[in-house]
């Protein structure tokens, strides 16, 4: 985000830390100048690929050799800088300059998604070499002997010269090398020599642009801006740059989005292209000057069907209060727009303030369904995502309290199936929370979960916990509203202590921005020391945020400083917790946790935020993780602890980098037992879920070891009766975490490297759900619409079918077939 594991909002994360985008160090760069050594063509290559997968695979770069980027076959050299791409690093920025001066396409669509994530202290001779490869690219016969596309001459502006950062055909000679290579094809598999005929081509075009944006050099805005008058396709890739470009820098100059407005808005030259709204959607602020053009353009798309029409939908919540109008009746037009407009459209509202209110509290009466019976077996359909999303952006009751009212009494149909009763659930549960206020012992409230009542016939009992978790994470939201005193307290601790566990996660999260809890470390060393991994994954993120709540004042604990005679009016010390710690040091040495990221990455961060001297041999073990993300954070730990800056990259010295300092690569890790068994064909998988059957069809093309995990896990029932845990309408659904709370894996199986590429997350692709780089498990993820801003972040393993949209969090997949 899914994608962050555990968060419910992929939209608001920042990817850098969410996603594959991590930058450890690879091993030496091949040397160019080694010509003699490159093999014929063909000699030796299902030994080479099966080597470089598994170099890619235990990060292992000084097992990429030179010789196989100057391989006279096509499929070797596009593993070697596939490898490289997805290791990263300053010391893969060599290979991959020599790979981006190939002449195969996909040779070159690997070394600039490589080069776009590994550009950090490098931004201006990346973006320089970049720029200069498109010219050269431009310029010479595509794969049928025509020229590739047009590239307008003031592309290189801004600086971006094409003898810069040693692209040139003369840097290397890889080019040379591949003599007739391009006959090959671009589109063959690499996952250990397997050839899949419906693997998705790699758009080098679009990843020399987009590699330009995410590098954020001072040339890239200009030269992303004279691409937008190119031919179509490259205008649509520079604009989905800029948007990338945008969510780095957090602006665009003025003169970049007038440029937009006028390719979205068209000519009589030439068509509009909504695409180039993209960008806009990605700010969160826009010059006063420019918001009327903003909402004339978008407006105007409004009227033209098609993928892209969510990018203006998304640009119209920044055109300001003239936009409201718009937005509310793509709101209510069911029908005439999609569900994933509609739900967007309320998103946008939100963002809008008071006058987006008004207008969603005006089109929920419209929205609300019938109480008939027969009516609500509706609900099971992508349109509940739109009603459940405006219900969601309001931010209070306002003028909707009839309507809510309506909504907090829906009655659930007799007889109804699980399904129906959920989404019911749902409904009366998200009006109830707006109507309760801040009262958490409302009877609307405490009433609201129809999905799993004591008695249908019984009134709430106002000092006992709801039971169904849609109801208790409603009660645990209201409670947070005011201060957690007195009977808000023993309230408060009965979800935080027992329960509902996504209820209790809500609870202890709460901990952070409430000061006056009382008996906060009691609590917060009950959660670490828990068998779910989201449940301790949520306490040592308070602590790490807040560590003070895991403290205990003198005179509280059984540790007391005690004070010299010269330091009576110092302040007083607060001391941590000895449950807290323990738990922490207990869990830095718990069987297994290393192998979940994301688990031990909250407690590092936990350990290191409290300053716990006793666990810095612990952080020392793990600053040689061979997972970057573990080793940023005990990086990070120890740093605090030593009070001075810590790098845990250190590995095996290779040769020396193009500045002249010596290339480091970090520790190789083990080879996943997946790779001795790979899948090496199309999968489909048929689920039978609340919401009907649905498929998905897995491709070990570009991501041979991630789909094989998935196939094996499908194979051995893991899926059945796993909860969809994480639903945004007309964005993404998200499924496959072992306690249904989006956090952790199967037991035994450490966490996947990222296996990501250059591939577009269009409507319906299936994505593998993470936590930070390498920390993908058993979560998949499909997608509702397109999302630009995951593309390359997360790992593309296959496209799905069916409505996939129409879930809610909460169903149940009962069961996998698997069909080769």
């Amino acid at each position: 985000m899914i994608i962050p594991r555990r968060r419910s909002s992929l939209l608001a994360l920042p990817l850098s830390l969410a996603a594959c985008t991590g930058q450890p160090a690879p091993g030496p760069a091949p040397d160019a100048g080694s010509a003699a050594a490159a093999p014929a063509a063909g000699a030796g290559a299902p030994e080479r690929l099966g080597a470089l997968l598994a170099a890619e695979q235990r990060r292992a770069a000084l097992e990429v050799s030179p010789a196989d980027q100057q391989s006279r076959d096509v499929d070797v050299r596009r593993a070697a800088a596939r490898a490289l791409a997805r290791i990263g690093g300053d010391a893969a920025r060599p290979g991959l300059m020599r790979a981006l001066a190939d002449e195969d396409d996909e040779v070159i669509a690997w070394a600039a998604y490589g080069l776009g994530f590994s550009c950090k202290e490098h931004e201006s001779e990346t973006v320089s070499a970049l720029v200069a490869r498109a010219l050269a690219r431009d310029a010479g016969p595509g794969p049928s002997g025509a020229p590739s596309g047009a590239a307008p001459a003031s592309a290189a502006s801004g600086g971006a010269s094409a003898a810069s950062g040693g692209a040139s055909a003369a840097s290397g000679g890889a080019s040379a090398a591949s003599g007739g290579a391009a006959a090959n094809g671009g589109a063959s598999a690499v996952s250990g020599g397997a050839a899949a005929a419906g693997a998705p081509r790699l758009d080098a075009g679009g990843a020399l642009a987009r590699a330009i944006g995410r590098c954020g050099a001072e040339a890239s805005e200009p030269t992303l801006v004279a691409w937008l008058d190119g031919p179509r396709e490259r205008a649509i890739q520079a604009a989905y740059a800029l948007g990338d470009l945008a969510a780095l820098k957090l602006k665009l100059r003025e003169e970049t989005l007038v440029a937009l407005l006028n390719l979205a808005s068209g000519s009589a030259a030439s068509p509009p292209v909504p695409e180039a709204l993209y960008p806009i959607g990605r700010l969160e602020h826009v010059p006063l000057t420019v918001i009327p053009r903003i909402r004339d353009v978008a407006a105007a798309r409004l009227a033209e069907a098609g993928g892209a029409r969510l990018f203006a939908v998304r640009a119209l919540g920044r055109a300001g209060e003239a936009a409201v109008g718009e937005l509310a009746r793509v709101l209510t037009s069911r029908g005439v727009f999609a569900a994933s407009e509609r739900a967007e459209a309320a998103r946008a509202l939100k963002r809008l303030g008071a006058p987006g209110q008004r207008a969603l509290a005006d089109a929920l009466a419209s929205l609300v369904p019938s109480a008939d019976p027969i009516a609500l077996t509706g609900l099971v359909g992508e349109d509940f995502g739109a009603l459940l999303t405006a219900l969601d952006a309001l931010a209070s009751a306002g003028a909707a309290r009839k309507p809510l009212r309506d909504l907090a009494a829906l009655p659930p149909p007799p007889s109804a199936p699980a399904a129906i009763l959920r989404r019911v659930a749902w409904l009366r549960c998200g009006a109830a929370r707006l109507l309760a206020g801040e009262n958490h012992r409302d009877p609307l409230l405490l009433g609201c979960d129809v999905t799993a009542p004591d008695d249908p016939g019984s009134k709430p009992d106002a000092g006992a916990p709801v039971r169904g978790s849609i109801g208790a994470r409603a009660v645990v939201e209201v409670i947070g509203r005011g201060a957690i005193t007195g009977p808000r307290l023993a309230a408060f601790r009965a979800y935080a202590e027992a329960g509902d566990l996504r209820a209790r996660e809500a609870a202890i999260e709460l901990i952070a921005s409430h000061e006056e809890i009382a008996g906060a470390p009691d609590l917060l060393a009950k959660a670490l020391a828990a068998q779910e991994p989201g449940l301790v994954a949520a306490a040592a993120e308070v602590i790490a945020r807040q560590p003070q709540r895991a403290s205990e004042a003198p005179g509280q604990g059984k540790r007391k400083r005690k004070r010299k005679r010269d330091d009576r009016d110092a302040p007083a010390a607060v001391v941590t917790s000895p449950a807290v710690e323990g738990a922490l040091l207990s869990l830095l040495d718990r069987p297994g946790a290393r192998d979940d990221p994301e688990l031990i990455g909250a407690v590092i961060d936990a350990a290191g935020a409290l300053a716990l001297k006793p666990a810095e041999p612990r952080l020392e073990e793990l600053c040689r993780s061979s997972y970057p993300t573990t080793r940023a954070h005990a990086g990070t730990a120890l740093g605090v602890l030593r009070g001075r800056k810590v790098a845990c990259d250190a590995g095996v010295p290779g040769d020396a980098g193009a500045a002249g300092r010596p290339v480091v690569a970090p520790p190789a890790g083990e080879l996943p037992a997946e790779a001795s068994a790979l899948v090496r064909e199309p999968v489909v998988l048929t689920f039978d879920t609340d919401a009907g059957e649905l498929t998905m069809t897995l491709d070990p093309a570009l991501a041979p070891v991630a789909v094989t995990r998935f196939v094996d896990l499908a194979r051995s029932g893991y899926y059945d009766g796993k909860i969809v845990h994480r639903v945004v309408p007309g964005f993404v659904t998200q499924f496959g975490a072992p306690f249904g709370d989006g956090a952790g894996g199967p037991p035994g199986r450490p966490a996947l490297r990222c296996e990501t590429s250059p591939v577009p997350f269009e409507p319906l692709r299936v994505g593998v759900a993470l936590a930070g780089r390498d920390t993908g498990s058993s979560q998949l993820f499909v997608m509702h619409a397109r999302a630009p801003h995951l593309d390359g972040q997360y790992a593309a393993v296959g496209v799905a079918a069916g409505p996939w949209a129409a879930l809610v969090d909460g169903d149940v997949i009962r069961s996998v077939k698997v069909r080769n």
